[in-house]
């Protein structure tokens, strides 16, 4: 037998029996993912998923600080499908009325919380989010001093990145500005509204920065500055200076020098005013002092006294990138179980940690021209430690 010439259908012929049996689909703006493979239109339906409706700042990889200690967590499902549930915590969640709406109450631990919220369908996991929740109770300032302890105030800056391709990014400091500033809302009193921070931001976000804490702060109140980040000392005229992102090393320009951080100093009206720099050249912006001449004070007599000190990772010298200082001043902030921590009791606790694990020594001493009257700052736990 002769062998069947094959038929050969031509591509038309095939589409307008795709489209006569209904396997041929036109694609519709839906909540599916549709796929076109050559003239064939298949749908895939999108996995259920949420998006935070409150408190709308709750972002993955960011803390988020709640005023109050109950926080209700309202989450709408998207792509909603049969079988599908969220549990929040291993507790499961219940639709609203709405149907696509999810209600749930938490009341959070002092200190940080981790809350994790899991998409299941068929009891199979399909999404899973974790978020940080910071609740600092709300306390009354339990110095025994006579005198108003004031509020406290802190200003933390962190450079990593800069816009030059001069300047080359550095490791640390936005991670170590962050963790500080976590350890001043959980362990001392420190209040969320009164914390600034400046990650990667300009010399001009600093001084307007400056500006309104100038105008914020009274005489009883207190003042932490936080900076890490490039530094730069001109060897013509002695001085340093701070380089924020915007800095370049070929031009002064957006350089933010010691002269004006001591100018703003002299203006704000706190009482005490501690400053920690870890930074090249960052010793340069005080004169130095015996700070271990005598027996210390007591904490109350140190209080009473204004006070403009600064301690910084090295003196008049470079500070290598892997410096060491603000790893271990955040460790002792950390651990300190004293009710009471002045500034020169933690420049004695990180002295010789650093110097042991550097080749730059950290510096202590009074800024330079800003009427300190040898008080100190004093970092206050927010609870008494139990006996």
């Amino acid at each position: 037998m002769g062998r069947k010439k094959a038929v050969r259908i031509s591509p038309l012929i095939i589409c307008l029996i795709l489209i006569n049996t209904g396997l041929y689909s036109q694609a519709v703006t839906s909540e599916k993912t549709t796929f076109h493979i050559n003239n064939l239109v298949t749908q895939k339906e999108s996995l259920p998923d949420i998006q935070i409706i409150e408190p709308s700042q709750l972002k993955q990889g960011e803390t988020f600080v709640a005023e109050r200690q109950s926080v209700t967590i309202a989450m709408k499902l998207l792509n909603p499908d049969k079988g599908v549930k969220i549990y929040l915590n291993n507790i499961e969640v219940l639709p609203t009325a709405a149907g696509d709406v999810f209600l749930h109450t938490i009341d959070l631990n002092t200190g940080s919380n981790l809350i994790n919220i899991s998409i299941q369908k068929d009891d199979k996991q399909v999404k899973e989010y974790a978020y940080t929740m910071v609740y600092i109770a709300p306390v009354k300032n339990i110095s025994p001093y006579a005198l108003n302890p004031g509020k406290y105030y802190a200003l933390i800056i962190g450079n990593s990145t800069y816009v030059s391709p001069e300047m080359p990014a550095l490791k640390r400091p936005v991670t170590d500005a962050k963790a500080l500033k976590e350890i001043l809302l959980t362990k001392y009193t420190f209040e969320p509204e009164n914390i600034y921070t400046l990650y990667d931001m300009r010399r001009d976000n600093l001084i307007m920065t400056l500006d309104e804490i100038q105008k914020k702060l009274t005489s009883e109140d207190n003042l932490l500055i936080f900076y890490a980040g490039h530094g730069k000392l001109d060897e013509e005229s002695g001085n340093g200076y701070w380089l924020l992102s915007d800095a370049a090393m070929s031009s002064k320009v957006n350089w933010f020098s010691n002269s004006t951080l001591t100018d703003y100093i002299r203006a704000i009206k706190a009482k005490h005013i501690f400053l920690i720099a870890d930074a090249c050249y960052g010793g340069s912006i005080f004169i130095a002092r015996g700070v271990f001449d005598g027996a210390p004070p007591s904490v109350e007599d140190i209080y009473k006294n204004r006070s403009r000190t600064a301690m910084t990772s090295g003196g008049t010298t470079e500070v290598n990138d892997e410096s060491k200082f603000t790893e271990i001043l955040l460790d002792l902030l950390k651990n300190n179980n004293d009710q009471y921590l002045t500034s020169s009791q933690l420049f004695r606790a990180i002295e010789r940690p650093v110097m042991n694990s550097s080749s730059t020594a950290p510096r202590f001493g009074v800024i330079q021209n800003v009427n300190d009257m040898q008080g100190d700052f004093v970092f206050i736990l927010r609870e008494t430690k139990s006996k």
